[in-house]
């Protein structure tokens, strides 16, 4: 099987910019996705090395997903449904109900073919995941 590799960019999605004072920010939701994206067997890494990360938190019932950059080897291996399981993962983990927050995703695919399809959502919790959902049957077709 051809392995999807996932990159997390820098940037909060929702937020106008990725470096403040030098640094490149990411939400601190990155590493608990990075570890549910690497149980699932995805190879996963930052786009920055420690050194240059700056991990950005928030105090409110909003989720800001990491910004992910997926490259896809094989056409049927869809990572939307991928997205919305990492977030219903986090969830979980963190004994919350997704209906009870505000969601911040920003993703893309890079597809063999060069194409890239980007997803970006701000919203209600569950609204967001059936946007997700929603985005991923609509580019299968």
């Amino acid at each position: 099987m051809s392995e999807t590799k996932v990159v997390i960019r820098a940037g909060v999605p929702g937020m106008d910019s990725e470096r403040a004072n030098g640094e490149h920010r990411y939400p601190a939701s990155a590493s608990d996705f990075m570890k549910l994206l690497r149980e699932q067997g995805f190879s996963v890494e930052y786009e920055h090395e420690r050194a240059e990360r700056t991990l950005v938190e928030f105090k409110a019932f909003d989720v800001w997903v990491p910004v992910l950059d997926f490259t896809l080897n094989v056409l049927a291996n869809i990572p939307a449904n991928i997205v919305a399981t990492a977030i219903m993962n986090y969830f979980h983990a963190m004994r919350r109900d997704v209906k009870d927050s505000i969601l911040h995703v920003e993703y893309s695919m890079r597809k063999e073919n060069g194409d890239v399809v980007k997803f970006k959502a701000d919203g209600a919790g569950s609204d967001v995941v059936e946007a997700i959902k929603a985005f991923d049957l609509d580019i299968r077709d």
